[in-house]
């Protein structure tokens, strides 16, 4: 017969004799990553003086560049997550033949560098003011919508937000389709035969259990847009006081041989990123990224 491990067993011992030696192995690589994640920013730590410190966090530069970078990754977050909510869902709920080519198209952002895609956006406003020239009435009429387009976001605030989205944006959706694809659409039919529509079985049933995906597509939109360089550097540029925000400052500070102030603000974009992961795991009780747990 038969016997039931004892509940006093421990655990390496229910899971086999190599269990130790993998467990040894496997944290020590954790303790080797993490480790020298710390050294790099004991690193900048060490490399920024005071002087710098107080020079840089009080200067206007900077406090407009730090209050822009946070207007602009909030609202980009908001606009993503309104794509990626319903486009993750219909990704995850509505397959049809060719669906897979949207789906690689989605991923394409994610893989393409951030400079190609500030090319693109680029390229395609170019193209509007090419069609508004056009002896074709419909493709001058939309050349010129794209062309408006253009002055509203070239080399605007709003054209770092145009930015920062379509680098941002399929983070969330990816986040969101794998969150959907875990949940069993059984739920959503059970409450459809009990009389929802379709929208209130998403509202009142998926969207409350994907609530820690939505969280963590959230998040990682954020940290996308907050950290982005190449597109907003080509599409809005980088004007002092205007169209810059910290990733710009970093490296308008680098090219000119201010390192240490590169480094100062390097390490508030890492802080504010860190408070921002602390709180949102804090919220989600430590699932932002994970199945939902017994806690």
């Amino acid at each position: 017969m038969l016997r039931s491990a004892p509940e006093h067993e421990p655990e390496h011992q229910k899971l086999g004799p190599g269990f130790p030696f993998f467990r040894v192995i496997s944290t020590a690589v954790l303790v080797a990553l993490t480790g020298s994640i710390a050294l790099l920013l004991l690193a900048d730590v060490a490399y920024t003086n005071r002087k710098s410190l107080l020079e840089v966090l009080g200067s206007a530069d900077f406090l407009a560049a730090f209050s822009l970078s946070l207007t602009t990754s909030a609202i980009t977050t908001l606009i993503a997550m309104a794509v990626a909510v319903p486009a993750a869902y219909a990704l995850s709920r509505f397959p049809f033949r060719g669906i897979v080519v949207l789906d690689v198209v989605v991923d394409l952002l994610i893989v393409m560098p951030v400079l190609a895609v500030g090319v693109s956006l680029l390229v395609f406003f170019r193209l509007g003011s090419d069609l508004a020239g056009s002896s074709i009435w419909l493709a001058r009429v939309v050349g010129q919508g794209i062309a408006g387009l253009g002055d509203f976001f070239i080399y605007q605030k709003a054209g770092i937000v145009f930015a920062q989205f379509f680098c941002s944006v399929s983070f969330a959706v990816r986040t969101l389709k794998s969150t959907y694809s875990t949940m069993n659409p059984r739920t959503e039919h059970v409450a459809m035969t009990l009389g929802c529509t379709r929208w209130q079985a998403f509202w009142r049933i998926t969207f409350p259990m994907a609530r820690h995906g939505i969280m963590a597509a959230a998040v990682l939109s954020w940290a996308r847009a907050f950290e982005v360089f190449g597109a907003v550097q080509m599409v809005a540029g980088a004007v002092r006081q205007r169209t810059e925000v910290l990733a710009t400052a970093i490296y308008l500070e680098f090219s000119i041989g201010r390192i240490e102030a590169a480094l100062v603000i390097s390490l508030v974009m890492i802080v504010v990123a860190f408070l921002v992961l602390l709180l949102m795991r804090l919220i989600s009780r430590g699932n932002l990224f994970g199945v939902e747990g017994n806690s």
